[in-house]
């Protein structure tokens, strides 16, 4: 009986409200999420733990931290969560297609046949959802979503922070190139010592310990010692600058058989390339999936099997 009154009388927007706040860290930074004070958002915490008739947060840490009956609150409104956002994406005449809206946040220049063939293959199986993308680089992704924007992340990611959830897509193979204008594009019988003193066109994340930092460590290796002529932190410039001879450098071998480019370009030994670098998808551990968000990311990571659905070539 105790039991049931409480599920007769237990306000859905207090348990949000304790969501939040463990989202979020604190009190303060919960009011602001919702647009309303933090005494507002202090008085539900107390009338949540009112009801349950236990302390589920301890006061004075940063972040604030939950007991463990607030733990299991938590747990229980997460569940909630779920179950109403699966109503919402469920509503509507087609009630076996999920619709709504998923924010994405991607790499530049992700060129990749088992992603490109996933997007044709989810827009088939649910034409309802919408994708909010927005291209920003890698270091900029991983740090929104460190904030717990509202959003999935797509980007390349050596060191992962340890609140974010990392699944692997694919691999971007990065060979050696040289450009039209570049002495070594006409040459004949190529080696990698033939390349040891040419000067080098070099992306910005390249640097030690950056997500690029392979192709660096590949060249100090194998006495790539020649002078950095070039530096920029757009893979677009790399190309006009390796185009025009200013240097030989790394590319992604998938992006440049999708530039108008690539005859014009010219690929480098050693033929196994220089390094594969891991594209993951990201998101927060503490912030909870929309039903679609969830699927979406089931979704892509699973897309190997799915690949062979002849939906995709209808």
């Amino acid at each position: 009986m105790i039991e049931q009154k409480l599920a007769d009388s237990l306000n859905w927007t207090l348990l949000h409200v304790l969501i939040v706040i463990y989202e979020e860290g604190s009190v303060s930074a919960a009011a602001n999420r919702l647009n309303i004070t933090q005494s507002a958002v202090s008085q539900s915490l107390k009338k949540l733990e009112e009801k349950i008739e236990s302390q589920l947060v301890i006061r004075n840490t940063k972040p604030l931290k939950l007991t463990p009956i607030g733990h299991y609150c938590l747990q229980v409104a997460q569940t909630i969560f779920t179950e109403i956002t699966s109503i919402e994406a469920m509503k509507g005449s087609n009630s076996h297609l999920l619709e709504g809206e998923i924010k994405l946040l991607v790499a530049s220049r992700i060129h990749n046949p088992k992603y490109n063939d996933f997007l044709v293959y989810f827009k088939k199986k649910y034409p309802n959802i919408t994708l909010d993308l927005i291209v920003k680089s890698s270091k900029d992704i991983l740090n929104d979503i460190k904030q717990k924007n509202p959003a999935i992340g797509i980007c390349l990611g050596r060191h992962t922070p340890e609140i974010l959830n990392q699944k692997l897509l694919f691999e971007q193979r990065f060979y050696l190139y040289c450009g039209y204008h570049h002495p070594l594009f006409s040459a004949s019988n190529l080696s990698l010592n033939d390349l040891l003193q040419e000067d080098f066109i070099a992306l910005v994340s390249e640097e030690i310990g950056d997500v690029l930092s392979p192709i660096t460590l590949f060249k100090e290796a194998n006495g790539l010692t020649g002078r950095v002529s070039a530096y920029t932190n757009n893979l677009d410039e790399a190309v006009r600058l390796i185009y025009t001879g200013y240097g030989i450098g790394a590319l992604p071998d998938q992006f440049i058989a999708a530039t108008y480019l690539e005859s014009k370009l010219r690929r480098l030994p050693p033929k196994e390339g220089v390094a594969d670098i891991p594209v993951h998808i990201f998101w927060h551990k503490h912030r909870m999936l929309s039903l679609i968000e969830a699927k979406f990311i089931e979704e892509i990571v699973e897309f190997d099997i799915a690949v062979n659905d002849p939906s995709i070539n209808e």
